[in-house]
């Protein structure tokens, strides 16, 4: 119960940025991939705006003491530190959270205004609400293949799998799923509409539907053993039973 209060906490110290998202009809031809640190506070603005811009990324931990994917970031930047994007439609790599958001509104723009990074102070208070979680990386046994997790930023259950995500230095494919509509609002078996629940087509919402049969955040989907799991509890003990250190 602390971690979730904790979680919420964080949440709102960030006044619940990365939770709405614009409608992309598609996504890049190439996916992007962001080495990011779970509970760093400059990363942290970016996931917002890849959320509010409804995009998904390729995310490559980089834990403290632990490997993580800091060989790739030294080669693209010759520096050891994050949030660094690299964009395989255009060749681009950036630095910093305040180029990154930047480059992001420019490259993929959908006409509407995103999370500004210009609030560090109280990016590292959310941070430090979550007592280093996401932060410190530990021994593991990553998988082959690349996980899947439907999440959005804000969520606070989300945030706790991929802070576990990022202590293991597993990769995984981020599917953003920003709410955009008012039924999207609140939890799976409460939300403001009098009709069937129907998420915006083609969106990742939609394609959770279908993949899993109903739209809750988070979900994992691991293709090495073919298993879909929600719940916070349940991926976290997953993760830490088939890829931590044994």
């Amino acid at each position: 119960m602390i971690d979730l209060i904790s979680s919420v906490t964080a949440s709102t110290l960030r006044s619940w940025r990365g939770t709405r998202s614009v409608v992309r009809e598609s996504q890049p031809e190439k996916i992007l991939v962001l080495y990011d640190m779970e509970g760093c506070p400059y990363c942290r603005p970016v996931r917002e705006v890849m959320t509010e811009l409804g995009l998904d990324v390729i995310i490559k931990p980089c834990p403290k003491g632990a490997p993580g994917f800091w060989s790739e970031v030294e080669a693209l930047t010759g520096k050891h530190q994050v949030p660094v994007l690299s964009d395989p439609n255009t060749g681009e790599v950036v630095s910093g959270s305040y180029s990154i958001i930047a480059y992001l509104n420019n490259a993929y723009p959908k006409g509407v205004a995103t999370s500004e990074p210009s609030l560090p102070s109280v990016s590292k208070l959310a941070s430090g609400a979550r007592f280093a979680k996401g932060i410190r990386g530990r021994d593991s046994n990553p998988p082959k293949m690349l996980l899947e997790l439907y999440s959005f930023e804000s969520s606070p259950y989300s945030r706790l799998v991929r802070e576990q995500l990022t202590e293991l230095g597993i990769a995984y494919v981020l599917r953003n799923c920003g709410k955009q509509q008012l039924s999207d609002q609140g939890v799976p078996w409460l939300r403001p509409t009098f009709k069937k629940y129907v998420p915006v087509p083609g969106s990742n919402r939609a394609k959770l539907l279908e993949k899993a049969g109903k739209v809750q955040v988070p979900y994992l989907y691991d293709p090495n053993n073919e298993r879909g799991l929600f719940e916070s509890k349940m991926i976290i003990s997953y993760l830490n039973n088939q890829y931590g250190a044994k």
